[in-house]
């Protein structure tokens, strides 16, 4: 047996073990699918991270902290340079994040176009984080990756303790680079307010890799009624990083760190000045209202603008594109017969306006191609949940997705939900479910870099079958899943000859995987976290052209992934966060013909707080990779040539000053 298995076998083992001890402990209480549920009772495959967890590392990246998560794989192939794939490759995304729904405070910052602009964000602006893993079709839409709700909270406190606080953060990183935010939260018990000024910057590792960013929030929300509340949400973001391209093997070992080279007539990555900008605008408005001991509801109506500019190796391309959004549910809840439904909708309509020009040493040249889409998403879903008095809980939910656009044929499709769960003693909890994942072509995906049009590309659809057993157990919880999707039309990534990204359907794929997360703590000086995460992913019917690649496994998806995160509570103001991520050798074409090594990321975080009447400070010192591991965190899949390589930040610190009033 390998030996990788053996953290899976330790927690199955120890879990037995304590059940004969067990206590139920506090459970932590999750907003998932409509619903704040207890995470022990939750129908869902969920991870839900906190705001200590989200500041893990240095405070300026998701990298670290989402890759402690079992299922969930985040790729930073240069500062600022976002993929995320939960339960996949990331096949679909060579570049943001696509095929994931995302939504801020219950309000989507995904786009009609199915693209979320991730990179905007910074890991301290956000208090909470719940992904819930597989198709989430039953009440978010279209989608077989999942769902991630972020929140911020403003002025978590009593109302008998409410008061003014202003946090500020500084933080310098080795390599060159800086950040530094601004937390403001004021107000009354009416009404709350919090503004949130960032910047920050950061040197690349490689070359032709800098970032720069700045992100601007303000958040407000009143009270009325007995239990009405309106919040406005809004956020501004500028940011730029560079894009020093895919290396080869050869080039990689002679030196990582250097930009995609010229070679002959081919410019690199310096000469065409490659960089993406983006400038992004959102508001929204949302009101939720608590009728009476029955009835209640929430809707919002958001806008996002989003302007990019981006000189690439190949060409130099400007995109606008104005999004609305609108969402609302009605809730009934009966207590007296635990019965409760939920019904509503979901709106998404953009406009991408896109032109493509000639990069002329990072200078845009001639006209290449225009093109104009129109793109809007329309959701119609219910859920009804109900418990037994002999604790089965029986969750049943669809919707009725349409996606339309002026460049494809739109596709209309039912996508059920049904769980069935049942609670074992106070303390463990069993849960079956079947789900129905549909996910319609983004529009990057429709009219890819190519600039050649594939109308005739269909949604990905499937079925996701899932087992889960959840623990609380006298110092620690623990949760196993085992999943098995079948997805149909699965869409993967191709490249021309010239390095231009385009996308077919592939046939089947079958995604079979486990995950284990357990907590413990070992006593009050040490607690301890590990995942692990098994994929058997493999393409089941995937022919290209002349080549057969049916059996192969999906290429950028590791088998094995084996995370570690301690809290070793040195003193009551003092503690250090060590971090270990093993990563399993991957492939990165669909030949299965390259491989990319597998690797072993340590990291390691001290912090000191102290605290003083109303004032406090923290104080914090953040080693990364402290092995200094040559590793590429975020490679280019089915790359042309072999430019598969881009190499990771070496060893490198950060220092970080908190002041809190």
């Amino acid at each position: 047996m390998k030996a990788y298995y053996l953290p899976l076998l330790f927690a199955i083992s120890f879990s037995a073990f304590s059940q004969n001890t067990s206590t139920e402990l506090p459970d932590v209480v999750v907003h998932s699918f409509e619903k704040n549920r207890k995470k022990l009772s939750n129908p869902d495959a969920i991870s839900h991270l906190d705001s200590l967890q989200l500041r893990i590392n240095s405070g300026t990246s998701f990298v670290n902290v989402f890759n402690a998560i079992t299922g969930v794989k985040m790729e930073e192939r240069s500062p600022g340079s976002y993929r995320l794939a939960i339960r996949g490759s990331s096949l679909r995304a060579p570049f943001g994040v696509r095929n994931v729904k995302i939504y801020w405070n219950n309000i989507s910052l995904t786009d009609a176009g199915n693209n979320t602009y991730f990179q905007l964000f910074e890991p301290d602006f956000f208090h909470q984080a719940t992904i819930s893993k597989g198709p989430s079709g039953g009440l978010y839409g279209a989608g077989t990756g999942g769902t991630m709700q972020l929140n911020s909270i403003i002025n978590n406190s009593p109302f008998d303790k409410l008061r003014d606080r202003l946090t500020i953060n500084n933080s310098y990183n080795s390599l060159g680079g800086n950040k530094h935010t601004f937390d403001l939260n004021f107000g009354n018990k009416s009404i709350q307010n919090r503004v949130y000024v960032s910047y920050r910057n950061q040197k690349g590792y490689r070359e032709q890799s800098d970032m720069e960013k700045t992100f601007l929030s303000f958040q407000a929300q009143k009270s009325f009624g007995d239990a009405g509340r309106i919040e406005f949400l809004s956020y501004y973001g500028n940011l730029r990083y560079q894009t020093p391209g895919g290396l080869t093997l050869t080039q990689y070992l002679a030196n990582p760190k250097q930009a995609r080279p010229t070679v002959g007539t081919a410019k690199g990555a310096i000469d065409q000045k490659a960089t993406f900008y983006i400038q992004s605008f959102f508001s929204a408005l949302s009101i939720k209202n608590q009728i009476d001991n029955h009835w209640a509801y929430d809707a919002s109506l958001g806008y996002q603008q989003n302007d990019i500019q981006n000189p690439s190796i190949r060409n130099y391309e400007i995109r606008n594109e104005p999004n609305i959004n609108s969402r609302g549910v009605l809730h009934f809840k009966n207590d007296a017969n635990n019965f409760s439904w939920d019904a509503g909708y979901e709106f998404l309509s953009g406009k991408f306006n896109s032109s493509t020009y000639a990069n002329n040493l990072g200078e845009k040249g001639a006209l290449q191609v225009e093109q104009n889409a129109q793109i809007e998403q329309y959701t119609a879903f219910f859920q009804t949940d109900y418990q037994t008095k002999n604790h089965w809980n029986f969750t049943i939910s669809g919707s009725l997705n349409k996606l339309w656009t002026n460049l494809n044929n739109p596709e209309t499709v039912f996508s059920p939900r049904i769980s069935i769960g049942k609670k074992i003693g106070q303390n463990q909890y069993l849960l079956g479910k079947i789900a129905h994942g549909f996910s319609p072509p983004s529009i990057a995906e429709i009219r890819p870099s190519s600039a050649v049009l594939n109308p005739n590309l269909q949604a990905e659809k499937g079925w996701n079958h899932e087992l889960t057993y959840r623990n609380n157990f006298t110092k620690g919880n623990w949760e196993l899943t085992a999943y098995w999707f079948e997805l149909q039309e699965s869409i993967s990534l191709r490249r021309t000859a010239d390095g231009a990204d385009y996308f077919e359907n592939v046939g089947q794929t079958r995604q079979k995987g486990i995950e284990n997360t357990f907590n413990y703590k070992l006593n009050k000086l040490l607690t301890l976290t590990a995942a692990t995460t098994l994929q058997d992913f493999h393409f089941i019917n995937y022919k290209s052209v002349n080549t057969n690649y049916s059996g192969n496994q999906l290429t950028g998806t590791a088998p094995f992934v084996q995370s570690f995160v301690g809290v070793v509570q040195v003193h009551p103001n003092f503690n250090i966060i060590p971090q270990f991520i093993y990563t399993d050798a991957l492939y990165l074409n669909d030949a299965n013909t390259d491989l990319l090594p597998a690797s072993r990321y340590w990291n390691l975080k001290f912090n000191y707080s102290k605290k003083i009447r109303n004032f406090g400070t923290k104080i914090w010192i953040n080693l990364d990779n402290v092995l200094n591991e040559n590793y590429s965190s975020g490679p280019d899949l089915n790359a042309v040539g072999g430019r598969y390589y881009n190499v990771s930040m070496g060893r490198n610190f950060s220092l970080g000053l908190q002041l809190e009033w």
